[in-house]
């Protein structure tokens, strides 16, 4: 019975040391990938400012693609406001605002 479980042992401890190693080198490179890749780039908070600052009292999506931001939303007057954001400089590249109608 003991040599039946030192098997197992011998078999599970270098599966699980393994999987640790794996996880451990694998996280280890994703922060470095994902801050290469989003270098000088606005994230979802700093938008939501600069679109706060544009008139844009309500925030109902932000999409990021690779460069650009696209920010929707309404203003203080209920009009929807679409815009376009260059995520490196923060500079608005659109904006579209659209009437109120009375079923909005």
């Amino acid at each position: 019975m003991k040599r039946t479980r030192f098997t197992i042992l011998g078999i599970a401890l270098p599966l699980v040391a393994g999987l640790a190693l794996l996880t451990t080198t694998a996280s280890a490179q994703q922060p470095a990938r994902a801050t290469a890749q989003g270098a000088g780039y606005l994230n979802a908070g700093d938008l939501e400012r600069l679109a706060k600052a544009e008139g844009i009292a309500f925030i109902s999506e932000i999409e990021l693609e690779d460069r650009l931001a696209e920010v929707e939303g309404r203003d203080s007057q209920r009009r929807k406001v679409e815009l376009v954001i260059d995520r490196r400089t923060g500079e608005v590249l659109q904006r579209k605002v659209k009437p109120t109608r009375a079923w909005d």
